[in-house]
């Protein structure tokens, strides 16, 4: 453990100075953290007078005496899902750089020609990715519940978040996904040379964002929280095979003799 927090806080400290990784997490921060649950919120009224939200509102969920809670409330859901680019993009961005950059400075191989265990080194640039990816994933989450409730409350008088899914999204299937696609890159990073090819993982998390958004406005189904546990279980149930698979790809002694910068 001691061995795996040195190379976390040796590289963390080059994760914060890294602007390329900042910069994409500030502007899905603005857009799906603030401004389309600020606009969307602010201006629900408006929403509602359109005949072709009525309809779908009438046809998803029936006939309801407030339709303005109920518009609010599937419109939060759907920015839960998105905001679940985030812990996706995070380690995506990280683990893979935090690999290749040091087969590009030939730094890699001195240190697995250390002591240090296979393990304690994967468990610091996985903490490296992860740490940052749930903090940043949790600040989202909280701002998103906090201008949706600000807006509402004084626009519409009541508060609509937090609910068992917003608590299930932010604190159990954010931090799985970004453990998920930290251990892919990791695996991916361990077989490639080029950094972009590697950090691609975490945009394939963005097809089921968008078919799972897709389902919901099409009325195939509605996110609840039975969906998010059976959700979430598949996703725990993946983990310790992906672990496995990792440590058999991630062979320090096939590091040592076969991984040579093109």
């Amino acid at each position: 453990m001691k061995n795996a927090a040195i190379i976390f806080k040796k590289e963390i400290k080059e994760v914060i100075k890294n602007k390329n990784i900042w910069m994409p997490i500030l502007i899905i921060t603005v857009i799906f953290s603030i401004g389309m649950p600020l606009a969307i919120t602010i201006g629900s009224n408006a929403i509602l007078k359109d005949s072709d939200t009525i309809n779908f509102i009438n046809k998803v969920f029936g006939y309801t005496d407030d339709p303005m809670r109920v518009l609010i409330g599937f419109t939060i859901k759907q920015f839960l899902i998105l905001l679940l680019m985030i812990p996706a993009m995070v380690p995506s961005l990280i683990a893979p750089a935090s690999i290749i950059m040091e087969k590009e400075s030939n730094t890699l191989e001195p240190l697995l020609a250390t002591p240090i265990k296979t393990s304690e080194l994967m468990l610091g640039k996985s903490l490296t990715a992860l740490v940052p990816a749930f903090a940043i994933s949790t600040i989202n989450f909280i701002l998103l519940a906090a201008v949706v409730d600000i807006t509402s409350y004084i626009k519409l008088g009541f508060v609509p978040l937090p609910t068992i899914e917003w608590a299930v999204v932010a604190f159990v299937l954010s931090p799985i996904i970004s453990f998920i696609i930290t251990i892919i890159s990791i695996i991916i990073s361990s077989k490639s040379t080029d950094i972009r090819s590697a950090q691609g993982i975490g945009s394939v998390i963005i097809i089921p964002i968008y078919a799972i958004i897709g389902f919901q406005i099409a009325g195939f189904f509605l996110m609840n929280i039975v969906y998010l546990l059976l959700g979430c279980l598949v996703l725990i149930l993946i983990c310790p095979l992906l672990l496995k698979l990792c440590a058999k790809i991630f062979d320090r002694e096939n590091v040592l003799t076969k991984w040579k910068m093109k």
